[in-house]
């Protein structure tokens, strides 16, 4: 088992702008903060839009347009709105056309489509559970509290996962995380 663990190491470059691409690492941040706008933008508004029978009960958009939203809704759409738009910058950033080696080369195939599938396969399972609340007396807010937050906290470990299995990256790891807790507080103040 350590003979297979040496030549892993061997096979693991480090994780650097060098190894990525100038290009691909800052076009992937540039169109990470733009995706992470944009969700953060729709988010609010699809909340805003759940509110729908409240407008058709009172016959009024007086609701839709002084809807409220609650400190813990702001904070979960900016985290949410900045882990979708990881998965952006994770498949940009191993868009590397030709690696050194063919292993190398398959796991940026995989990397890249996995971050795509989570990403939609997240967004889609979002899509069934709100209109499941729709349905029923339950909010995420009052009786889901903690699991609403486990949305984005997986979606960035899984992407970091698949950087991981690639390219060293344990310093960067911990950068970035404090990089994407900066960007969620900042969209949820927006």
């Amino acid at each position: 088992m350590t003979k297979q663990y040496a030549e892993l190491k061997k096979l693991k470059s480090d994780f650097t702008i060098n190894e990525i691409g100038k290009f691909q690492f800052y076009s992937g941040i540039a169109i990470g903060i733009g995706f992470s706008l944009i969700f953060n933008s729709l988010f609010r508004v699809f909340l805003k839009m759940c509110n729908v029978g409240e407008i058709i009960t009172d016959l009024s958009w007086s609701n839709f347009y002084s809807y409220e939203f609650s400190i813990y809704y702001l904070t979960l759409i900016g985290f949410t709105s900045v882990g979708f738009s990881f998965c952006f910058t994770t498949y940009l950033w191993m868009s590397k056309p030709f690696a050194t080696n063919r292993k190398k080369n398959i796991r940026l195939r995989m990397a890249q489509t996995n971050t795509i599938w989570i990403l939609f396969g997240t967004l889609f399972f979002l899509l069934r559970l709100f209109w499941f609340f729709a349905g029923i007396d339950l909010t995420i807010e009052k009786d889901f509290a903690y699991l609403g937050f486990m949305f984005p906290i997986f979606i960035y470990l899984y992407c970091w996962n698949l950087i991981s299995d690639i390219y060293k990256s344990k310093k960067t790891f911990l950068v970035t995380s404090l990089i994407v807790i900066f960007v969620g507080i900042i969209l949820s103040g927006i």
